[in-house]
């Protein structure tokens, strides 16, 4: 069911200067980069010890963190748990009331967030990795 903590997501208005921060004064290390065009997001998932960060980037104005970065500002975005048994885990949450939203599934992971509303005010992802993703 639930195995642990993931990661922490951070939106950033400069991606690029965001992830230079994190490699050249953290010495954190680039462990995967995926875009994804259609919700208009850039993500880095970094590495420093055994932490790891989501650093996310609009692609253009108007995006889901375009929005929350003109909303809230740059920073945290959400926390990620790691599961196994994703769907019966999701279904198990759902039996609680709790409300799911941005489902997604790609080759790397499947994933669905649970509204801040239903985690006293923290966007929470709920992660399942497939194969070596984010190692």
């Amino acid at each position: 069911m639930i195995k642990g903590f993931n990661h922490v997501g951070i939106a950033a208005k400069d991606l690029e200067r965001t992830l230079e921060f994190f490699v050249k004064t953290c010495g954190a290390r680039e462990i995967w980069r995926s875009r994804f065009e259609d919700e208009k997001f850039e993500t880095v998932l970094v590495a420093i010890g055994e932490a790891r960060f989501e650093l996310l980037g609009s692609l253009e104005p108007g995006s889901i963190i375009d929005k929350f970065i003109r909303t809230r500002g740059e920073g945290i975005h959400h926390v990620s748990i790691e599961v196994d048994e994703f769907d019966r885990v999701i279904d198990h949450f759902r039996a609680e009331g709790m409300r799911l939203m941005g489902g997604t599934e790609t080759k790397d992971f499947k994933a669905v967030f649970i509204h801040p509303q239903s985690m006293s005010g923290v966007l929470t992802e709920i992660i399942e990795p497939k194969g070596g993703w984010g190692t």
